[in-house]
């Protein structure tokens, strides 16, 4: 029985915003796009495990270091002060539905982009070096062969490279251990005249509201209602103001190559999710509130790291290094969750206050037509631990997408052979944070 083939200039696997990125700047350099997620909706981790935080893009003088695609997904962010948590500043969040939404609306707007949704890539063929092929199947449907000029591991946990025989680390490096997963939810319904700063919208008044909640959460620790190993109660308010979105939970020991240590992840930090709802519940502001969802999906924050040509580090991002191969920059501190459970750790980025991106820890080790573009950079567990987060993967994956439509238009074979200055120039026509020299380009 013959098997169905389909063909497009770029390849990319998993539609978190890494992947979308990643889709969108290429479909604009007039690329055909074919961008491939096995869930049965698009959006990863900022959609269906949401945090609601929109974390730092700004340097310490509140200048902007991701002014790309991140930009359209979240526009409220770019007039809401200057990233200062300053106590009267507005907390810079987001909704998810909204998010999603905006997601769909731009993807819609690229007719060179095609999105299989609920299809998943079960076999990788290569030739040592390049990717030549790959096998995706949709549940129920025949497999399709898919090749592509450049292909994007897109997925959080770099399952494409794995896949593909690259070389990857997991974990920290003296143990192994990732950092804690969560189960997010979110509550409404609740009454702000009853908090010591009603309002919640400002960083002064969350955390305000999270030092009161915490009272009664150590109470339930006390008691024993609770395994949650936090010590304190994490969450941030909706745009609205409305709904809170609590990301307080801590599973430990979740291997996320491994689908029944997700399953069992999931399982118990939902309970610990009904477990902290009750803890909430005790203060009067709470009283008659109710829970609106609790997400779908186990929110993974670490998994598979790819070797690539360059291993970015913790004294790279805390020294605010700068890379002649820069392609992306990120703001957000050093912020490790707990492997053990307990709380977060919070390293700020040094003066200026970013760090580079080099173009080399996208690119996966022994591979020459892959490229990373998202969490699953060459990077350490505590770099990856700063750009994890969707400001940083969302320019991750710009600069990857661009990369490979550069690399499909010069016909390269490597694309180790597209010069970081052009990527570069490109991103800054399309209003991107860069910084270094650039080498002009026209595209065909």
């Amino acid at each position: 029985m013959s098997v169905r083939e389909e063909k497009r200039d770029i390849v990319i696997v998993g539609a978190g915003v890494g992947g979308i990125c990643a889709a969108l700047a290429s479909a604009r350099l007039r690329r055909s796009v074919l961008l491939i997620e096995g869930m049965k909706e698009i959006g990863g981790t900022g959609v269906h495990s949401a945090v609601s935080l929109i974390c730092s893009f700004r340097d310490h003088n509140g200048r902007t270091i991701n002014n790309g695609i991140h930009r359209e997904l979240f526009p409220q962010a770019y007039g809401n002060g200057k990233g200062i948590f300053d106590t009267e500043e507005t907390v810079p969040t987001y909704d998810e539905k909204e998010l999603k939404e905006r997601y769909l609306s731009l993807l819609r707007a690229e007719p060179l982009i095609t999105v299989w949704t609920d299809h998943r890539v079960t076999g990788v063929m290569t030739d040592g070096e390049s990717i030549v092929r790959i096998t995706v199947e949709s549940g129920g449907g025949e497999p399709v062969s898919v090749s592509g000029g450049v292909y994007l591991d897109a997925t959080a946990d770099g399952n494409l490279s794995a896949m593909a025989g690259a070389s990857f680390q997991i974990g920290r490096e003296e143990d192994g251990k990732l950092q804690s997963a969560t189960v997010t939810f979110k509550m409404t319904g609740f009454d702000p005249s009853k908090l010591l700063n009603p309002r919640i919208a400002t960083w002064g008044g969350i955390r305000s509201l999270r030092q009161e909640l915490t009272v009664h959460f150590k109470q339930m620790k006390e008691e024993g209602g609770t395994r949650n190993p936090r010590p304190s109660v994490l969450c941030f308010p909706y745009p609205d103001g409305r709904g809170i979105l609590f990301n307080s939970t801590a599973v430990t020991n979740v291997d996320p190559t491994s689908p029944e240590s997700v399953a069992n992840g999931m399982k118990e930090g939902t309970e610990q999710a009904f477990q902290l709802i009750e803890a909430v519940k005790r203060h009067p502001a709470f009283a008659r509130s109710s829970v609106e969802f609790i997400a779908p999906k186990l929110g993974v924050r670490e998994g598979r790291r790819i070797v690539g040509d360059y291993v970015l580090t913790a004294e790279d991002c805390l020294g605010a290094r700068k890379f002649e191969d820069m392609v992306a920059a990120c703001a957000y501190s050093l912020d490790i969750h707990d492997p053990l459970g307990g709380g977060a750790t919070l390293v700020k980025i040094g003066a200026p206050g970013y760090y580079h991106i080099p173009y080399r820890s996208l690119i996966a080790k022994g591979l020459k037509n892959l490229l990373l573009s998202s969490r699953c950079i060459s990077g350490t567990h505590e770099a990856h631990s700063s750009y994890r987060v969707m400001s940083g993967v969302s320019a991750i994956g710009e600069a990857a997408g661009t990369a490979a439509a550069l690399a499909v238009w010069a016909k390269a074979d490597d694309v180790r052979h597209v010069p970081a200055s052009r990527i570069r120039y490109v991103l800054q026509a399309g209003g991107q944070f860069v910084e270094g020299d650039v080498e002009r380009v026209t595209l065909r």
